[in-house]
């Protein structure tokens, strides 16, 4: 079993609770990668509804979530022909870290009007920058950042606040739909290209929209941020994967703690 599935597992206890383990693996110094956690909880919607792959998930991130034993309680809204919804508590110590919401459908059956109205970015592999190994998380997944939006790793930036990346799990396991709303959020802040690796930039919400199951192979990311207000700051992200397609979108919402230079 892979270090992501072995670590994003769920147990069924009954009447739509689960149990989990929050692993210190896929940490940011010591508080649990938001996207990581979310991955765990859509394991949890998988069992509970009656659809096998998001459509989408949002996570308000109420309080730190750490290292540890986590109990997860499902509330199914409605189970339809084609979509199911239900709501998630994500409980720590008799406390609500994250309040889950999502709409599960079946992606292999999902048919209609397509249109696509970008691409993805085209990225020189020989030139990439890894990002270091500071924190747990890095260890797990390797991000190789463009040359046009790395210079934040030289100590430099530029004048624009987004990343565009290849993104793997480093023990070779393949992308899926469980682990889409993990590398939504697995990559540094977007401020650090603009204003430098400074600053907490905790998630206060995340939405993940998943449009397909990705291909085996590398992803390859574009997230951005347009405004930064009152500390307050969008990422928007474009997951695509090997064949080019488009597989999910993300949008966030920050705090931004650090200083403009």
């Amino acid at each position: 079993m892979s270090d992501f599935w072995k670590d994003t597992q769920v147990t069924a206890q009954g009447d739509g609770r689960f149990s989990a383990q929050v692993s210190n693996r896929w940490g940011v110094g010591d508080i649990a990668n938001g996207g990581y956690m979310m991955s765990i909880a859509a394991r949890a919607f998988r069992e509970a509804l009656s659809h096998p792959d998001p459509l989408t998930i949002t996570g308000h991130f109420v309080e730190k979530a750490a290292a540890g034993p986590v109990e997860l309680e499902v509330d199914v809204i409605r189970e339809g022909n084609t979509v199911s919804t239900g709501s998630l508590r994500f409980m720590q110590e008799g406390r609500e870290r994250i309040r889950f919401t999502a709409s599960y459908g079946d992606l292999d059956k999902t048919a209609g009007t397509t249109w696509v109205g970008d691409q993805p970015p085209v990225i020189n592999r020989d030139t990439c920058r890894t990002s270091p190994r500071f924190m747990a998380i890095h260890e797990r997944v390797e991000l190789l950042f463009s040359a046009t939006t790395a210079e934040w790793l030289r100590g430099k930036t530029i004048d624009r606040p987004e990343h565009e990346l290849f993104a793997f799990f480093r023990d070779g396991t393949e992308p899926d739909v469980m682990s889409l709303p993990f590398f939504s959020d697995c990559v540094p802040p977007t401020t650090f290209s603009k204003y430098g690796a400074v600053g907490w930039v905790p998630t206060l919400e995340l939405t993940v929209q998943v449009r397909a199951k990705p291909a085996p192979g590398d992803l390859t990311c574009r997230f951005k941020t347009r405004y930064l207000i009152n500390g307050l700051m969008e990422e928007d992200g474009e997951i695509w994967d090997s064949r080019g397609k488009l597989v999910a979108l993300s949008r966030q919402l920050a705090k931004y703690r650090g200083g403009a230079l």
